[in-house]
């Protein structure tokens, strides 16, 4: 009868141990710590802000449609792209890796426009260019200025948009620019604002 007795209590002492250990893996494995991320330095900012600088020149390329100018400004973006600061990313494992990715697109995209001569498909890649940069300001909540979402509703002919980034309001369409062959400058406001990434304020986020 005293053997008994012990081997319950022992039994009783392995069940509760088994599951204090078991919540407590369970626990740690659903709730994990979040990770406290850090507003990006000045430094970082200074970087997003010179790719900015140096893709709004490329558009005036496009507008003046100067073929020099696009390459040469695809050439500084390539720059700028290649020194954006992403390394202050890595804290926030998402906003890093959606980042990384857009990047290497972005490099791409700046590689077909300084490499073709075709100016057709220099268009069609800062096209998908505005995009993936979009992408990033959106990720990294950019908050030194804002950035004017844009499209044109006939960039690529009729009902077949494209967009770009601008650092103003007003419309100057890079895509029929003031030398088109068919509208000359007529269109070169067409188009209008589609989005307005704004952080520039506290608790602000894009306006659609």
């Amino acid at each position: 009868m005293k053997k008994l007795l012990i081997f319950i209590v022992v039994l009783v002492l392995v069940f509760f141990v088994y599951r204090l250990v078991f919540k407590k893996n369970k626990d740690s494995g659903e709730k994990p710590v979040p990770v406290a991320v850090g507003k990006p330095t000045a430094a970082f900012d200074e970087s997003v802000t010179q790719v900015l600088n140096s893709y709004y020149a490329l558009t005036d390329g496009f507008v003046n449609w100067d073929t020099a100018a696009v390459t040469a400004g695809a050439g500084t973006l390539e720059t700028t792209l290649a020194h954006l600061k992403v390394d202050e990313l890595k804290k926030d494992t998402v906003i890093y890796q959606t980042v990384i990715s857009t990047l290497d697109l972005a490099k791409m995209n700046g590689a077909t426009i300084k490499g073709s001569h075709d100016w057709a498909e220099q268009r069609h890649a800062l096209n998908d260019l505005s995009a993936n940069l979009r992408t990033i300001l959106l990720a990294v909540k950019y908050d030194k200025a804002p950035a004017y979402w844009q499209e044109c509703p006939m960039a690529f002919g009729e009902g077949q948009s494209g967009n770009w980034l601008s650092a103003k309001a007003a419309i100057v369409n890079p895509y029929l620019g003031n030398k088109d062959p068919k509208f000359g400058k007529t269109m070169l406001n067409c188009g209008e604002t589609k989005m307005t990434i704004d952080f520039t304020k506290v608790d602000s986020a894009p306006v659609k």
